[in-house]
């Protein structure tokens, strides 16, 4: 099927939905379920004023130095060295070059419960019933790429599953969720083994776009796009990458459309424009705007300049 329009649907659509997808949603959720999940994460990270607003790149954000100071490796006792030893007599101590670093298990104990938390939060997030409330989706010859890891699109807007591409993950369909920041630890800021191994776990949930790009798949589907529609997108700095690689991948000729929800992201997709000056006659932003229960595509008055 040749697709002439492309939807990009971030989570600020299905917030605009009615579905409670916020990272402070995800807060209250875990704080009211998995008590003891959320106080470990607040003593990891040390978690203090706006820090769930940013969540998934504080999870990179992390004071290894401090977090390790707080979580020391314990000492040999006795009977741990003469145990050793006596291994060591015997011969049947596997020599192994893996440096056993406590703070660091403790660590990935507190991030592997905390995706098995963010994948159930999802899950309940989405059986809550809402109505479709943007009217304005075409249909025919398009193709989705959602960020959202919940139903929306396809439950919604009947939208047939195999237009829609859950970029990081399905929930109903059990996949496993992508989360994570763009913050990866320098090899030369590391000091010593232990800041080694914290690092390892923290590189693990680094997200890197250009990973999950399909790009033979998504060629195919984007090459005869005429109508870009981008639709409850933040313009994050860890978001950017993907679509900076549709402006390069698409037609020069093609007309693009970004809502906008706040003036900070109406500051972001202006430099988003800055950026790449030749779509800027081919650009306007829109608001998503509800009113006696219809949804009308509000033109913002003054257009990117």
């Amino acid at each position: 099927m040749i697709f002439k329009h492309l939807y990009i649907i971030g989570n600020g659509f299905d917030l605009f939905t009615g579905l409670k997808t916020s990272y402070s949603d995800f807060r209250q959720w875990l704080n009211r379920n998995y008590i003891f999940v959320y106080e470990a994460l607040v003593s990891t990270y040390g978690i203090t004023g706006e820090w769930w607003n940013d969540f998934e790149n504080q999870l990179g954000k992390l004071d290894i130095p401090e977090y390790i100071s707080r979580h020391p490796t314990p000492k040999e006792t006795l009977e741990d060295i003469y145990k050793r030893k006596e291994s060591d007599k015997k011969g049947d101590g596997i020599p192994s070059f893996h440096h056993d670093c406590p703070c660091a298990h403790r660590l990935e104990g507190v991030l592997d419960i905390l995706q098995y938390c963010f994948e159930k939060w999802v899950q309940y997030v989405q059986q809550c019933h809402i109505e479709p409330k943007y009217t304005h989706i075409i249909k025919e010859q398009s193709f989705f790429i959602n960020f959202n890891y919940t139903d929306t699109i396809e439950l919604l807007y009947n939208i047939p599953e195999e237009r829609v591409l859950h970029i990081h993950g399905r929930a109903s369909n059990r996949e496993h969720l992508v989360f994570g920041h763009d913050v990866p630890v320098l090899w030369g800021e590391i000091k010593n083994d232990d800041e080694e191994e914290v690092a390892k776990i923290l590189n693990r949930y680094e997200k890197n776009p250009y990973y999950y790009i399909n790009h033979f798949y998504l060629l195919e589907k984007i090459s005869n796009v005429k109508h870009i529609h981008i639709l409850g997108f933040s313009f994050s700095d860890i978001d950017i990458p993907y679509i900076q690689w549709i402006a390069d991948h698409t037609s020069s000729n093609c007309d693009w459309e970004v809502s906008w929800f706040s003036e900070i992201d109406k500051i972001k997709i202006r430099d988003f424009i800055l950026c790449n000056p030749k779509l800027k006659s081919r650009f306007k932003i829109i608001q998503l705007f509800e009113k006696d229960n219809c949804i009308r595509l509000l033109q913002a008055v003054n257009r990117c300049k």
